[in-house]
């Protein structure tokens, strides 16, 4: 937010940042003043992608100033924004900076814990009507319509006959680490995507429709365990593409909650290798004070051989008529590109813990020794095996990441 002295520099993907020297008006922590049911609070312009609509923190401990009379908007899409328990009957509601922690709402001063909404807020995933990955598949959106606008969070790549999401896109803001914490996680949303009757995704995700799915492609008996464990971490999450941790305020995590923006990724991988990478580099972006558009995806369908010995690939459903839905992917990818140095690299890591890879199972050359900032341990494949690789060779085996220019390499 502008202050009464800054220093403030333009980006290219987000609202202008200021270096952080409050000398007068209102500051908020985004773990403290935030209260639920909580609204988006949402800047006074004509943005729709959240790195340029949404309110943002402006340091490290989440900390957001406003100079004194400065306005934003709070916006509970779907419901009614509240102000000291009653309710405006409005879903958007101009505030202004009093001093303190307390803001003018309808010429009334009040401490900005005491505005919330009526209930929580509702998120939508559509299509826009628009393609991706080379014209083959169908664009879907995941955000927030508030009033006559829709402020875009992630872009997501759908296949819609597989029943697959292909990629998401999103971005990574900088000062990501002044986020909130220990938001509570809600349920997986279907949306108006999949059609897997007589199942659901939710039954299908779970380790007992996991099982007796895997198990039927194979040949297996519906109780046996050697693919889906009961209990250890070999069996299939639902894997984020966007995960929680990557927008600042819990009421934008919930959005991530989408089976859309996930596909079946095994467990050990999900919280081992992948997990760390992803730390590593919301790490590099509050290090470097860079924002990065992130893409994430998967690549291939895994197999394992049946009870004949044949390789079958591995599907989350299959219908009635023999029909094959939400595979299970052979790879996993993240690219993470730096739009302003042009610098970016791509990420990847074996979606099978069953199987034994080698170097010609990998899709581009692995630099990972290049890579300064990851920590993973890409050999261990307790933790999932992994490797890097550069955007400009990745592309030549994954042709649906969108184009961009990347020039060097992140490391």
């Amino acid at each position: 937010m502008k202050l009464l002295l800054f220093i403030c520099t333009a980006f290219v993907l987000r609202q202008t940042l200021c270096a952080t020297f409050p000398k007068a008006g209102c500051a908020i922590l985004v773990n403290e003043h935030v209260s639920d049911p909580q609204p988006l609070l949402v800047l006074q312009n004509d943005a729709v992608t959240d790195v340029e609509a949404m309110v943002l923190p402006d340091d490290e401990l989440g900390t957001i100033n406003f100079n004194k009379g400065e306005s934003i908007d709070i916006a509970c899409p779907g419901t009614e924004v509240v102000v000291s328990n009653v309710s405006t009957h409005k879903d958007v509601v101009s505030i202004s900076c009093s001093s303190g922690i307390k803001f003018t709402v309808n010429g009334k001063a009040v401490p900005f814990p005491e505005i919330t909404c009526l209930k929580t807020p509702s998120n939508l995933a559509q299509y826009t009507g628009k393609t991706c990955g080379a014209s083959k598949y169908k664009e879907i959106e995941i955000g927030f319509q508030v009033q006559d606008r829709f402020i875009r969070h992630i872009t997501t790549c759908f296949d819609d006959k597989l029943q697959h999401a292909v990629y998401s896109q999103s971005y990574l803001v900088y000062n990501i680490a002044g986020s909130q914490v220990n938001y509570p996680r809600p349920v997986f949303q279907v949306g108006k995507f999949y059609n897997v009757k007589p199942d659901t995704v939710d039954a299908l995700y779970s380790r007992k429709g996991q099982a007796l799915t895997i198990n039927g492609i194979l040949g297996l008996e519906e109780s046996d365990t050697s693919v889906i464990h009961p209990t250890s971490n070999i069996y299939l999450a639902t894997g984020h593409y966007v995960p929680k941790a990557e927008f600042v305020f819990g009421i934008q995590q919930r959005l991530t909650f989408y089976y859309v923006n996930a596909a079946p990724q095994w467990q050990n991988f999900n919280g081992g290798n992948w997990n760390t990478m992803e730390a590593n580099y919301r790490k590099l972006a509050e290090e470097r004070q860079t924002d990065f558009i992130v893409y994430t995806g998967s690549y291939g369908i895994a197999t394992l051989p049946d009870v004949n010995d044949d390789e079958q690939e591995l599907y989350l459903w299959i219908g009635p008529n023999g029909k094959k839905g939400i595979p299970i992917p052979a790879q996993f990818y993240k690219v993470i590109y730096d739009p302003l140095s042009k610098a970016g690299v791509a990420l990847l890591g074996f979606n099978n813990p069953h199987k034994e890879y080698d170097e010609s199972d990998k899709i581009c050359k692995d630099i990972c020794n290049k890579i300064s900032w990851l920590t993973w341990k890409a050999k261990d494949p307790n933790l999932g095996l992994a490797y890097c690789c550069e955007v400009n060779d990745f592309r030549k085996t994954v042709k649906d990441l969108p184009k961009f220019t990347v020039t060097s390499l992140l490391t």
